[in-house]
């Protein structure tokens, strides 16, 4: 006797709450006014609606200039270079005779590996060559 009592409980709750449903949702939109009956937002006398512009103009606008390419000639052996300079790079590149700190737990960003480049500390470079590959050496 509970199954068919609670099997009617479940149904009962079932339709009341999709009878309410219907009804909430009227509500609330009797208390909103249709689109084309809202007024627009009144702006202020002295500054202008901004300018409507399209996806094309915008992108001609952020496009980076062009990279330019020169050739660079060093005055006392006569080579040349070619340089290429993209604009719009956020940091010059670092000075070539900076000195770097040898990277360690604590500095870990703008270092040098410990034995690489001169830098102190355990290096795994050989001061001078086998004379066999080391894929070959036994």
């Amino acid at each position: 006797m509970e199954k068919p009592m609670r099997n009617l409980t479940l149904a009962g709750v079932a339709a009341m709450a999709l009878a309410a449903f219907p009804a909430l949702a009227q509500d609330n939109s009797a208390a909103t006014p249709p689109a084309d009956q809202v007024a627009p937002a009144a702006q202020p006398a002295d500054q202008a609606p901004p300018p409507v512009q399209s996806a094309d103009d915008a992108n001609a606008q952020a496009a980076p200039a062009p990279p330019t390419t020169t050739v660079e000639t060093d005055a006392a052996t006569g080579a040349g270079a070619v340089v290429t300079t993209y604009p719009g790079n956020v940091a010059a590149p670092p000075p070539a005779n900076k000195a770097y700190p040898v990277c360690s737990r604590k500095v870990q960003d703008e270092c040098q590996n410990p034995g690489e480049g001169g830098a102190p500390g355990r290096s795994r470079a050989l001061h001078y060559w086998p004379g066999k590959p080391a894929s070959e050496l036994k």
